[in-house]
């Protein structure tokens, strides 16, 4: 057991000295060599207060600021149950044409993103994003030609590109790797939740009778200006890394920095290099990883984008399938809700994360084998419950497994947001409108899909296994960084 003699002076003047942080062989298994930490009992009130208030603070504000995200992204699809379609004169395949839009403004400069956001800061840069995208959802709604729709959307995902993976990234840099896993899953709580408010919602809205304005216009229009309200009060509520953080006390951040060296993912204060995150993309493993994610990803958007749709070819009436929508992603919900126990169950992320994908594939199968209503409700909760519960454990996965230093961290948030939202790619040239109402196309690839992530999370096992043994052969004390299984 090694001493780290890190010491911090309080709030008060008195020296605390943080000695005995220390890593403990033998957790659970599958976890790394610091999963299992002694801290004395001051140090563990001490990380206790810090995780409340970074929780109550941060972690609230995202998720907040997330459920807008999601909302104002997936607000097209709950537009074209409305009549945007027939008020546009789009035909065909259209809807599918501007939903590829969106993806590709969001990707066309997810890799630099954090780069920027290592530049200028997570509290100015964040907010400043939600400004911009809640301002082009609102435009959407005084649009009057197709071609308008697709500038919009190309805006929308620009304006978008860099939020996801910067909240990913200060997330590392402000909880222990113990803790993230967790944090990352409750944040991303917020793309299920967001289909849960957002159908009855928007069902609501689009009830309201307008001389002028048309109901999907309206959806436009509010969550829009909700967003632009929400996001100006990130300026003051978002920090950029705890060693600069305002609402901690000079005794908790130096705790948290000790701690976070002990473990070796101390990154928030470190500088990024172009260069070594290029040597982070040569490691293959890291882009096995993101095979899971993107599928994890394409089952979520299958439900977000398509389940009102799918249930509207069903026999439901439009507001009635807008409302039913929010059954799916509620079972995601209460799923990732339980992702933390999941992986402690099984013991490690990868068994946990081939567990949410097969229940996934199973609502796939559902979907494509028959046109029964009650069956394909059951299968549309099966693929929410199994995709929403990978997206709480993949990214979380990805970040601490990749948290060595701020390279690896800010690559790591950046692919696993870019595999992502690549997913879109797939998503929207797959279920066509010709296709209804089975879309067995749309199915059958979710399917390949779902079991090519399976995969990953096998191979991925089996890498991590190897590394770890090497690792364990070449540790120094004060380094005790392990791949997290």
């Amino acid at each position: 057991m090694a001493d780290s003699k890190d010491s911090a002076v309080g709030a008060q003047g008195s020296k605390v000295e943080y000695s005995e942080i220390s890593s403990v062989e033998g957790g659970a298994p599958g976890s790394s060599v610091v999963d299992s930490v002694e801290l004395s009992a001051t140090q563990a009130k001490l990380m206790k207060s810090y995780c409340w208030k970074v929780d109550r603070r941060i972690l609230l504000y995202s998720i907040a600021l997330c459920v807008l995200n999601q909302s104002d992204r997936g607000s097209i699809g709950v537009a074209k149950v409305v009549g945007l379609e027939e008020d546009l004169g789009m035909a065909n395949n259209d809807f599918n044409i501007a939903a590829s839009l969106f993806t590709v403004g969001y990707l066309s400069l997810e890799f630099f993103s954090n780069f920027v956001l290592k530049r200028v800061g997570a509290s100015v840069l964040l907010p400043t994003l939600g400004i911009l995208w809640g301002l082009v959802c609102m435009l959407q709604g005084v649009i009057t030609t197709k071609g308008q729709l697709y500038a919009m959307r190309l805006l929308l995902g620009m304006s978008e590109c860099g939020f996801t993976a910067g909240i990913l990234l200060i997330l590392s840099f402000f909880y222990p790797k113990r803790k993230l896993t967790t944090r990352v899953a409750l944040f991303y709580l917020s793309s299920p939740l967001a289909n849960v408010l957002s159908g009855p919602l928007a069902s609501a809205l689009s009830q309201i009778r307008h001389p002028t304005v048309k109901r999907w216009q309206w959806v436009f229009l509010l969550e829009g200006a909700l967003t632009i309200a929400v996001s100006i009060a990130g300026y003051f509520v978002l920090q950029d890394h705890p060693e600069k953080c305002r609402f901690l006390t000079g005794e908790e951040r130096e705790f948290m920095r000790a701690y976070k060296q002990r473990e070796g993912t101390l990154g928030g204060s470190q500088k990024l290099s172009f260069g070594a995150a290029l040597r982070v993309l040569r490691d293959w493993q890291l882009w096995v990883m993101m095979v899971a994610t993107f599928a994890a990803c394409e089952a979520c958007g299958s439900v977000a984008t398509f389940a009102p749709e799918v249930i509207n070819e069903l026999g439901f009436s439009p507001a009635q399938a807008q409302a039913m929508s929010a059954l799916p992603s509620a079972c995601g919900a209460v799923a990732m809700l339980l992702v933390g126990r999941m992986v402690r169950l099984c013991g490690c992320h990868w068994l946990a994360g081939v567990c949410a994908l097969a229940t996934a594939l199973a609502g796939s199968v559902v979907l494509v084998a028959t046109l029964s209503v009650p069956a394909r409700i059951i299968g549309l909760c099966l693929l929410g419950t199994g995709g929403f519960a990978g997206l709480g454990i993949f990214p979380g996965w990805n970040i601490t497994a990749n948290s060595r230093n701020v390279a690896m961290s800010t690559v790591a948030a950046g692919l696993t947001v870019f595999f992502g939202s690549s997913s879109s790619f797939v998503l929207s040239n797959v279920f066509l409108n010709s296709d209804a109402p089975r879309f067995v196309i749309g199915h059958t690839v979710n399917i390949g899909i779902m079991a090519l992530g399976i995969v990953s999370c096998v191979v991925t096992r089996i890498s991590m296994g190897r590394r770890n043994r090497k690792l364990r052969d070449l540790q120094f004390a004060g380094d005790m960084f392990q791949y997290e299984l």
